[in-house]
């Protein structure tokens, strides 16, 4: 299983692996970091990908997620991939973002540019856990085939508004390409830029399962949204 999307310098990009961020009842919880050939760490965006429901121990070293880091880090962003518990603990992923805020310096991270981009049931778990400790540090929400919690909006810090974008599969049999509509709806009512994107032929992972120009331009399309 592998992303079917390739950027011919994902695999030059240095890697930092296995910090561990947390010690829960003598597990480990790691995190691995993408580094962008870009030195200049003030102005480079960090991305912090977040995966969905797994029974695996380790999904961050998946060949998937691995995939997701470089072709990130070749597109110019330090990117953090990360173990991490959802339905068992979903206190992790707040862990974890209080760790990178207080090991910027010694991971190379810029922290005031954090980009979520989350997948599946990381959508919906991961995007509430963090936005319950956001203060304005979060720039942008990517959320793949999953739905955002409608919590989140009460979350959202009207001084310094995230920008969303929501990529669903019309053939997705997990989430409903129509479940984002109502919170779609409420954000922008808050301001919210959002951009919503419907791979027509898209199934749940569609990175994954449905290679073609459509989930390319959609991978492209997800870049430049975090370049803006």
């Amino acid at each position: 299983m592998d992303l079917v999307y390739k950027h011919p310098n994902m695999d030059s990009v240095e890697i930092r692996q296995d910090v561990v961020y947390k010690v829960s009842d003598e597990k480990l919880l790691k995190l691995d970091v993408y580094y962008s050939n870009n030195t200049d760490v003030s102005s480079i965006p960090t991305v912090v990908v977040v995966h969905g429901s797994s029974t695996m121990e380790d999904i961050k070293d998946i060949k998937l997620f691995q995939s997701w880091g470089k072709v990130l880090a070749a597109s110019g962003f330090n990117t953090v991939v990360f173990n991490w518990r959802p339905e068992e603990c979903p206190g992790d992923i707040k862990d974890l973002i209080y760790f990178l805020l207080d090991n910027s310096n010694d991971l190379k991270l810029n922290v005031n540019n954090l980009n979520i981009f989350a997948f599946s049931s990381g959508v919906e778990i991961g995007v509430k856990n963090i936005m319950e400790i956001n203060t304005g540090f979060i720039n942008k929400i990517i959320a793949y085939y999953g739905k955002l919690d409608s919590s989140i909006i009460d979350m959202i810090n009207k001084s310094c508004l995230p920008k969303f974008l929501i990529a669903m599969g019309s053939l997705d049999d997990v989430y409903s390409s129509d479940c984002n509509d109502n919170f779609i709806e409420e954000v922008r009512n808050l301001g919210c830029e959002v951009e919503f994107v419907l791979h027509s032929k898209g199934e749940h992972g569609f990175e994954v399962f449905n290679e073609g120009e459509e989930t390319n331009r959609i991978i492209d399309d997800t870049i430049k949204f975090i370049n803006k």
